[in-house]
């Protein structure tokens, strides 16, 4: 039990997990790796901490945490048992008058993340925040209003977002039978979805 506690710290203290973006329809720069954890601790950065994102610089990709029975965020260091669930949350903050058309996002989860079934949302009718980096208070609007919506089916096919073991896919580049999915100007496109800590 004291193992896999420590296991579950560990894992927690980098909850930034590797996500994807692609965009189509938009002139796009080379690939850009970049690092990252919950609150900046650069700490704990490994793999899992890794993502792409390949874009014309307009957009910023985040991953977030949140506890799923409060919405309270989670912040790097803590702690949580085995059996918590936990919200994730990936949004894309497109500040530009343009809307973005084919955003594809991939987030593959770690071994110690267990998806829940029939959890994914996405939602981009909130507003872009004032500046490119969302803050706290936006970033919680941002998740309270992604996690009122119908979630979608795990299904590939009959809307763009489906979940085939172990990533959770929008949009249709990575998975064909998805529908597009285009990211609105001057409003956040988000993602969230529940996982359970094993």
């Amino acid at each position: 039990m004291k193992r896999q506690f420590e296991k579950t710290k560990q894992h927690l203290a980098a909850l930034m997990l590797g996500v994807l973006l692609t965009l189509g329809s938009v002139a796009q720069a080379a690939d850009n790796i970049g690092v990252g954890d919950v609150a900046g601790d650069t700490t704990a950065l490994g793999d899992s901490n890794t993502f792409i994102l390949n874009s014309s610089g307009a957009l910023d990709l985040v991953k977030t945490a949140w506890l799923t029975a409060t919405g309270a965020p989670i912040t790097s260091g803590t702690t949580l048992p085995a059996g918590t669930q936990v919200d994730f949350m990936i949004y894309v903050n497109n500040k530009s008058d343009l809307q973005i058309d084919d955003v594809t996002i991939a987030d593959t989860l770690d071994a110690l993340f267990s998806y829940t079934a029939g959890t994914i949302r996405v939602n981009n009718a909130t507003g872009e925040c004032a500046v490119t980096a969302c803050d706290a208070a936006e970033e919680l609007a941002i998740y309270n209003a992604a996690i009122l919506i119908a979630p979608g089916t795990d299904a590939i096919g009959g809307d763009s977002v489906s979940y085939v073991a172990p990533t959770v896919d929008v949009g249709n580049e990575n998975q064909g039978g998805n529908t597009v999915q285009n990211a609105a100007a001057n409003s956040v496109l988000a993602v969230v979805f529940t996982v359970t800590v094993l």
